[in-house]
């Protein structure tokens, strides 16, 4: 009998060793990609906000967000720093990814031209502008593709880190525009005083810390400096060293910004979309008026290849004619919700896209409220412009434009207004979409983002900073799209010459 337990609790501890080595085994030989894909689960909405020194010197601020969005993740690294003479630089890189962190699309903007990037299983494909004309390259990498600021959270994520722990990875380089194998070391482990909160000091005038936890973080670094880092066991970046040699340090948003914006910035600098440097120091947008017409002639713009041509736009040479949009038809050719044959007819402005969360559920959810149950599209405009307007504080912020983060903070600048415009009007059925170009403010012309919206067969302006419907003749759009235009756009408009030839103020305002 004993002899016959013996056999059992033999067996038992067989099977049980054998399910530890298969286990064991699993885990070994696990790809990367399964790894990476394990990790995605552990990934969650946040946003964190970051100083940037330059030596001693406060020389810039830096966020990182994450969103999900219903097909995946929507990752955006924004940086505004300035170098030693003061120049200024923007960069945005805004990652798509599959909810198991495939990369599909890397947006990158640094006030040059746009580079697209498609992600396919082993290849890339890059769209960049070269003298005027589009330029496509590919290349190959082994998966899983990442670019260098999500190397940390993969390895935080990936499972608890260790001193020692080697990794390989292929790594999209946003600056080079090439991908680059890392190799990945950690290197040390310590805990980090991270402040999350923020009071304003009146003595000093200035933000100070008034919270903060102690975190533990490891020190996550590749040969060649591209990734220099610490980050949490949640996969957030802590402080690390940027390669041209910035630091950089997670804390409080109004320790990271509002210090640095204090500090004799210029503050109409931080929101391109709202100024235009070289002849509106003097105005802004509390100084457009309604016009019937405006006549501007603008040099060195290629309009016939730009977004101009419209309803309400007539070029002649290098002149530009714009009447103020007349909406005299009741019948707008569908009603709210509209049917399946119109969504699929207008799906391409119907759609989620980089900063506009159109079916986040904050955002459905808000629309639906707002909107109630008026079938009618342009009634339905009209109150979503209303409550965007009377809703956002018109504050210049620096993040990137994103309706959902719009939504929760309840601030933002003309392109935060045009994408939560742009979202609610998406999530209610109602093709819109984000354009970009100059307002006439008093005798100046400023670079702005408004948003127009599908009513009675043409594409009607609506300007959701100002909460006019239709958007007078003051507007002259430029370009047609969101984030992604906005470089191409500044390019433009600075190496362009325009002159206001004359303007009609306007005889009835509806």
């Amino acid at each position: 009998m004993s002899s016959t337990r013996g056999w059992i609790a033999a067996a038992i501890l067989a099977a049980w060793g054998a399910g530890i080595a298969a286990l064991a085994q699993r885990e070994l030989t696990r790809t990367p990609a399964e790894r990476l894909a394990m990790a995605s689960v552990r990934v969650s909405p946040v946003a964190s906000y970051f100083t940037l020194r330059r030596g001693p010197r406060h020389a810039g601020f830096s966020s990182f967000t994450t969103d999900t969005v219903p097909d995946g993740l929507l990752f955006t690294d924004y940086t505004v720093s300035e170098d030693e003479q003061g120049r200024r630089g923007v960069r945005q890189v805004v990652v798509r990814s599959s909810r198991l962190l495939a990369l599909r699309e890397i947006v990158i903007g640094q006030g040059v031209p746009t580079a697209t990037v498609s992600v396919g299983d082993s290849a890339v494909t890059i769209t960049r502008e070269v003298d005027g004309g589009r330029q496509e390259t590919r290349a190959s990498f082994r998966p899983p593709l990442l670019v260098p600021a999500l190397v940390p959270t993969a390895v935080a994520l990936s499972g608890p880190p260790e001193v020692g722990d080697k990794a390989e990875f292929d790594v999209f380089d946003p600056a080079q525009l090439a991908i680059r194998r890392l190799n990945i070391l950690v290197r040390a482990e310590s805990t980090w005083v991270v402040v999350d909160s923020a009071a304003w000091d009146g003595k000093t005038r200035r933000w100070t810390g008034v919270h903060a936890d102690t975190v533990r973080a490891w020190h996550v670094v590749d040969g060649g400096g591209t990734v220099n880092s610490w980050v949490d066991e949640q996969g957030r970046l802590v402080a690390g060293t940027r390669p041209d040699g910035m630091t950089l340090n997670r804390t409080a948003y109004e320790v990271a910004f509002e210090n640095w914006r204090s500090a004799g910035r210029d503050r109409r600098a931080l929101v391109a979309s709202e100024t235009d440097s070289t002849n509106a120091r003097n105005t802004s947008l509390t100084d457009v008026r309604a016009l019937d017409t405006l006549r501007v002639r603008l040099t060195r713009l290629p309009l016939s290849q730009l977004g101009v041509a419209s309803d309400w736009q007539r070029i002649v040479g290098d002149t530009v004619l714009v009447t103020r949009p007349v909406v005299r038809s009741v019948n707008h050719g569908y009603w709210i919700p509209p049917q399946r044959d119109f969504r699929a007819q207008h799906a391409h402005d119907l759609q989620v896209t980089p900063g506009i969360e159109v079916e986040a559920p904050l955002i459905a959810a808000t629309a639906k409220r707002v909107r109630g149950r008026d079938p009618n599209p342009m009634s339905v405009a009209r109150t979503l412009l209303r409550w965007v307007a009377d809703s956002i504080v018109r504050d210049e912020v620096p993040t990137p434009p994103s309706a959902l983060a719009t939504l929760r903070s309840g601030r933002g600048g003309a392109a935060h207004h045009t994408h939560l415009f742009v979202a609610l009007a998406r999530a209610s059925g109602m093709p819109a979409r984000p354009v970009r170009g100059l307002v006439a403010a008093g005798p100046s012309l400023l670079s702005h983002v408004w948003a127009e919206v599908w009513l009675s067969g043409a594409w009607v302006p609506v300007d959701p900073t100002l909460g006019t419907l239709p958007a007078s003749a003051s507007h002259l759009r430029l370009l047609v799209g969101g984030v992604e235009a906005q470089a191409e756009l500044d390019r433009l408009i600075l190496r362009s010459e325009r002159t206001v030839l004359s303007a009609t103020p306007a005889a009835h305002i509806p």
